[in-house]
């Protein structure tokens, strides 16, 4: 799907917040005319909904965001990303803490969990690791591949994600903490990280595993695993 620059620009403000309003939306040199042409065009499409608060995007423009080929072609529709999760242990004042962060974009905005991000072409998983890491939260960490999962992700009956999960953890980090515009970062009690992932849907159960291993101590023992997971939300 190729769009206008007005709409790309409508689409990347709403990626990063819950709902915004026609005048946070709109950019001061953009005739009114003009923007509205295609803002209606937006919602027209089922892109963006209009909502008490303003505008926000829908489930067809979360996919649209969540989707890194952004095409219409239906053989590149078929590949699915590679999503690196990046589990980050310390034990603080006698107390085991995950890093974690409050997301700042869409489809996962306002989620508190671990991070990650997609690994680009040619780049080594653990190497990838260690650049979202960086490039999220200021952390370097020595990372070790402990599993992967492979998630379809269903929503009213349409395959909204295909995304495969390689699990990364360190229990070591160099460097200081920071926020970035990805998210709030800061670090949570284990038993809050177990709870932040055991969510009813949009989970990754491998995230849950790991963390469980982690709080028993035996994470570092634990065989490499791989799994298929389908999840389908209430209204499939």
């Amino acid at each position: 799907m190729n769009l206008p620059e007005i709409q790309n620009h409508i689409i990347s403000k709403l990626k990063n917040a819950g709902s915004l309003r026609y005048r946070d939306l709109k950019p001061e040199d953009t005739p009114n005319d003009l923007f509205n042409y295609h803002l209606k065009a937006l919602v027209s499409k089922g892109i963006v909904d209009k909502v008490s608060s303003g505008y926000t995007l829908s489930k067809t423009g979360q996919a649209y965001v969540a989707d890194v080929y952004h095409t219409s072609d239906p053989q590149l529709n078929r590949l699915f990303k590679i999503n690196v999760i990046t589990i980050v242990s310390r034990m603080h004042n006698g107390k085991l803490e995950i890093l974690s962060q409050r997301r700042n974009s869409q489809p996962s905005f306002g989620m508190v969990d671990v991070m990650g991000g997609t690994i680009v072409k040619g780049e080594d998983m653990l190497d990838g690791a260690c650049r979202k890491l960086q490039g999220e939260t200021g952390l370097q960490a020595d990372f070790k591949l402990v599993g992967m999962e492979r998630r379809r992700l269903y929503k009213s009956d349409e395959l909204f994600s295909d995304v495969l999960f390689p699990i990364c953890y360190a229990d070591n980090h160099r460097g200081e903490l920071i926020s970035t515009e990805y998210g709030e970062n800061f670090w949570v009690p284990i038993d809050q990280a177990i709870k932040n992932a055991d969510r009813p849907y949009d989970n990754i159960i491998s995230i849950l595993t790991t963390l469980k291993a982690i709080k028993a101590g035996t994470v570092n023992s634990l065989p490499f695993f791989y799994e298929e997971t389908v999840q389908k939300d209430t209204n499939s």
